[in-house]
C-alpha cells in the first residue's frame, strides 16, 4: 500500500511521459505587419525630418534677408549722414565764394594785399567811339587803337 500511496502522491509525473517543447512557428502574418509598421515609421520618421529641414532652411533663408536689410539700411542712413554733411559744406563753400567774389572785398585785397589804388584824374584816358558801320578791315583798326590805349596806359603806371 505504501507503493501505491506514492505513486498517488506523483501521478502525472509518473503516469505521462516528459512534455517535450517544440519550437513555435512564427507566425508570417506577425512579420509582414511588422515589417509594414517598421517601413511606414521609417517613412514617417523620413517625412517628419525632411519638414523640419524645410522649415529650418526657411527660418535661415529668412533671417539671412532679415540681416540683409538690416545692412542696406545701415548703409543708407550712413550715406544720408554723408549727404548732410556734404550740403553743409556746400553752403559753407558758397559763402565763402560770395565772400570772395564781392567788390567790396576785391577792392579791399587790391589795395592792401597789391598796393593798388583808383585812378587820379590825370591817369584816365578817355576814348571817343564814332557810331559808324564798322566793316572787317575797321576791326584791325580797333584792336591797334585799343593796344595803345593799353601801352599808354601801362607807360603810366
Amino acid at each position: 500500500m505504501l507503493a501505491k500511496a506514492e505513486l498517488n502522491y506523483y501521478p502525472e509525473e509518473i503516469l505521462e511521459k516528459p512534455y517535450i517543447e517544440r519550437p513555435k512557428k512564427p507566425n508570417r502574418n506577425r512579420k509582414k505587419k511588422a515589417k509594414k509598421k517598421s517601413s511606414v515609421n521609417i517613412l514617417f520618421k523620413f517625412a517628419l525630418l525632411f519638414c523640419v529641414g524645410i522649415i529650418m532652411f526657411t527660418s535661415l533663408f529668412i533671417l539671412l534677408r532679415y540681416a540683409r536689410i538690416t545692412e542696406l539700411r545701415m548703409d543708407v542712413n550712413k550715406l544720408e549722414r554723408e549727404k548732410i554733411e556734404l550740403e553743409k559744406t556746400k553752403t559753407n563753400l558758397i559763402g565763402e565764394l560770395e565772400d570772395i567774389k564781392s567788390s567790396l572785398k576785391i577792392a579791399e585785397d587790391a589795395a592792401y594785399k597789391l598796393g593798388m589804388s583808383y585812378p587820379e584824374e590825370g591817369q584816365i584816358v578817355y576814348v571817343s567811339i564814332e557810331d559808324k558801320d564798322v566793316a572787317v578791315d575797321d576791326n584791325f583798326s580797333i584792336l591797334k587803337q585799343f593796344k595803345k590805349v593799353i601801352s599808354l596806359l601801362s607807360t603810366l603806371l
